[in-house]
């Protein structure tokens, strides 16, 4: 016989039931601004009967209800859609952050005419050509002077601006890691909250709701993804890399790199190795500051370097009113100090490596003469060395077409005394260093004996960087020189002794103990194209 009291009873579960059904709807309604909160829902069942068919029962028609109990409180939330959130959300964020910065460099090349690297350029072969019509005028050559140290401060000012860029992504690029390693941790933390609270049978809802807005966040920073098939070890990958594991959390370190403008690399704390990020913010400044950013201050460099070199090397073959002759217009900083190029690299005291720029042949080349021979040049390239093959019936012309048309980051010329030049590029790879020849090689005789650069044929007379005095890999009387500052664009500047005497622009040959006058200044305008396009 049922107690008397068992409606009672009945009614009374059935009340708490509703109660927590109405309390649940007023904490979905007082969470509706709550960042990342999901609307949760009572799932209510009927409570277990009395008498059951596995239990001693009385006799009765059949089994006694008990009214109503709560089943759960769960969150309606589809978890198939969050995981594609957290895998696309890494995009938007990319894309908004390479606007911003782009943004600001856009800026640095939007300046006005009158202050601009290609304006101040037009102005200085503007003053060349002036003085090529009046080469006894003073005031022609000191306008030359006057409009190169603009060419180079406003050359200067861009430097500093893109590195100023540069510098500005690098801190939050060391920002972003840190707030990276501060979300992880926070992950794992709630990840083990929410094993406990599990344990016991209950819904860690808002637990759940909190570490789904964490993992938003974090795919906003990264390229990551989210597995919750182990619901006790929920996990969180980034580049195919475990970046959360239940209570475990792994982070990001940064190292400054060397040769690198003070710039850091991001590393997996716990083994060192390269964190390779793709996607999200930090991925679009990592991208940012190591390609875009590098790459427009390379081609800068590149332009200093091929236009100072230009100017030099015609000016410094010409004579000035006072007679003086040997004199660079425009001053370029060594790498290093030692005059062999020697260089440590790696930091531990010892010359370990050369850094050369420039190899200047001995002899007097036609470029319409056919070489004659037969061999394979070994020069350094983007990924590895490249071979350069030459024939008999190569024109000195084709051959050096054929070097600056490979994939090798040495690039060839003749000066204007026909000799042939070997000069370096900048690196695509980042751990090469800008402006440095790494390695020629020749099967032949093209680099050795016929244009006078190297001293042997084959590997055992190959030039290479890494090791200290590879110049006596050369030719005794080849010309070399050593490798200019890591950032030509930041040290350009016209030479102290031009500038202490305007009578020592160079603008006429000696022609047989007389001055040719003029004929540097229209070499130099003839040359204008060549720099713009460097």
């Amino acid at each position: 016989m049922a107690s008397t009291f068992a409606g009672i009873e009945i009614g009374k579960r059935s009340l708490m039931a509703h109660t927590q059904q109405i309390s649940t709807a007023g904490h979905n309604i007082s969470n509706a601004d709550t960042e990342g909160y999901s609307r949760q829902r009572v799932q209510i069942k009927t409570m277990d009967p009395l008498y059951r068919a596995d239990l001693s029962r009385a006799e009765t028609p059949g089994q006694l209800g008990q009214g109503s109990c709560i089943e759960s409180i769960t969150r309606l939330r589809d978890e198939l859609l969050d995981q594609r959130i957290v895998a696309q959300g890494n995009q938007e964020s990319y894309w908004e952050t390479r606007e911003k910065y782009y943004s600001m460099i856009e800026d640095i090349y939007n300046e006005p005419d009158e202050i601009s690297v290609r304006g101040n350029m037009d102005k200085y072969w503007q003053g060349w050509q002036e003085l090529s019509m009046y080469p006894e005028s003073q005031a022609a050559r000191q306008a030359i002077v006057t409009r190169g140290e603009s060419l180079a401060e406003s050359i200067q000012q861009r430097f500093k601006s893109l590195s100023g860029v540069g510098s500005l992504i690098n801190g939050d690029i060391e920002g972003s890691v840190r707030q990276v390693n501060d979300i992880a941790k926070q992950i794992a933390s709630i990840n083990s909250e929410i094993v406990k609270s599990k344990a016991v049978g209950d819904n860690p809802n808002d637990l759940m709701d909190r570490r789904d807005v964490l993992v938003e966040k974090l795919s906003k920073l990264a390229n990551i993804t989210s597995d919750n098939r182990d619901s006790d070890e929920f996990m969180v990958h980034l580049d195919g890399h475990i970046l959360v594991q239940g209570h475990l959390a792994r982070g990001f370190d940064v190292e400054p790199v060397t040769d690198n403008s003070g710039y850091s690399k991001v590393v997996w704390n716990d083994t060192g190795a390269d964190a390779h990020i793709s996607g999200g913010s930090l991925g679009a400044l990592i991208e940012l500051r190591d390609v875009d950013i590098r790459n427009e201050i390379q081609s800068l460099n590149t332009m200093t370097m091929n236009f100072a070199d230009l100017v030099n090397d015609v000016h410094r073959n010409a004579v000035g009113a006072n007679n003086v002759t040997g004199i660079d217009f425009f001053s370029q900083q060594p790498f290093v100090t030692d005059a062999s190029g020697n260089y440590d690299r790696n930091g531990d005291g010892t010359n370990d490596s050369s850094y050369v720029f420039r190899f200047t042949g001995t002899n007097r080349l036609n470029p319409q003469e056919k070489v004659g021979l037969d061999g394979e040049m070994v020069l350094s390239g983007k990924n590895g060395n490249v071979t350069v093959p030459y024939h008999a019936t190569d024109t000195i012309e084709e051959v050096i077409a054929r070097i600056n048309d490979s994939d090798g980051e040495v690039k060839a010329y003749l000066d204007r005394n026909s000799r042939l030049v070997l000069k370096a590029t900048t690196a695509a790879n980042a751990e090469n260093p800008d402006f440095v020849i790494r390695h020629v090689e020749d099967s032949g005789l093209f680099l050795t004996g016929y244009s006078g650069i190297l001293s042997m044929t084959g590997p055992e007379g190959a030039y290479d960087f890494a090791r200290a005095d590879a110049v006596s890999s050369l030719r005794q009387d080849a010309q070399f020189a050593v490798s200019p500052v890591q950032n030509p664009a930041a040290y350009i500047s016209v030479n102290q002794e031009i500038k202490t005497d305007v009578l020592s622009v160079a603008a006429a040959y000696p022609v047989r103990g007389r001055a040719l006058s003029a004929t540097v200044a229209l070499r130099l305008r003839l040359r204008q194209s060549a720099t713009r396009t460097s």
